[in-house]
């Protein structure tokens, strides 16, 4: 069950418990998270890079990166989630909060001992609030949340998650490459390996396979072109799509709207 209590133009507040032993989620999305686990018993994964969840811990996604979550029990999981968008923050804000969204080092094990959960229900307690107050509260209490967990970040108190470097290198490569023609085989003959063990890997570390993978990273790329002004047809180039009538099922389909609308669409799950 997904709730969400606060949704601004720039931020989306959502809590969920989950019950679901199989339950499994990985998804893509073009903005910024904090995602803050409260109990349970489940993996997360993002971009190839695993983690067991203890309770209380936090992780930063960051925009475009696959990620999910999987139940490793039947125990109820719980979870509060922040989504928001760089236009939240002002331009010193940016620069300086969302470093940390880019490093190698994303997970915090424990947050228990400090001031994450309250600073969390500040946000929700802006739930309530009316309008044009919300908005301002909203901002403030989300951006004391992140210069709280910069300050974690500067006193180096996460810890890398184990990653299979094979796949890490696979994801930079095809990042970097998302504009051109990869492809599966593109792929195979960079890293001189087989189509069928590219594909037991790639989907055993990711939760996705290579096709999907480069599809939704495109989808999400001109969705942020479009955003920031682009046409659709030079946002469908941009990203890599070759032909703009398969462009246009598959963004309308992924997204819910057609390229040419430019309202901002929260992710339905996280």
């Amino acid at each position: 069950m997904i709730k969400r209590d606060i949704l601004t133009t720039d931020l989306l507040y959502a809590w969920s418990q989950e019950t679901d032993e199989v339950y499994s989620d990985i998804h893509c999305h073009a903005e910024y998270e904090i995602y803050y686990f409260i109990r349970g018993d489940v993996d997360y994964r993002i971009e190839g890079r695993h983690y067991t969840m203890n309770p209380e811990s936090l992780l930063l996604i960051p925009p475009k990166n696959f990620h999910g979550v999987t139940a490793r029990s039947t125990r109820p999981h719980q979870r509060i989630s922040v989504h928001f968008v760089p236009e939240l923050l002002d331009e010193a804000e940016r620069s300086l909060l969302l470093e940390m969204f880019h490093a190698s080092r994303l997970y915090y094990p424990d947050v228990s001992m400090h001031r994450i959960g309250f600073l969390v229900q500040s946000l929700f307690n802006c739930k309530d609030m009316e309008e044009p107050l919300q908005k301002i509260a909203v901002r403030h209490r989300a951006v004391s949340l992140l210069t709280y967990i910069y300050q974690l970040y500067l006193q180096n108190l996460v810890c890398p998650a184990p990653k299979d470097e094979r796949i890490q290198a696979m994801l930079g490569y095809l990042n970097r490459n998302l504009h051109d023609s990869v492809s599966l085989d593109t792929l195979c003959r960079e890293f001189h390996i087989s189509r069928n063990h590219l594909n037991v890997i790639f989907r055993k570390e990711t939760g996705t396979t290579v096709t999907h993978y480069i599809r939704i990273k495109r989808l999400v790329m001109a969705r942020q072109e479009i955003l920031k002004g682009c046409t659709a047809e030079e946002a469908a180039y941009r990203a890599g799509f070759n032909d703009y009538s398969n462009f246009y099922r598959a963004y309308k389909a992924f997204f819910g709207i057609i390229p040419s609308n430019k309202t901002r669409e929260w992710p339905t799950e996280s």
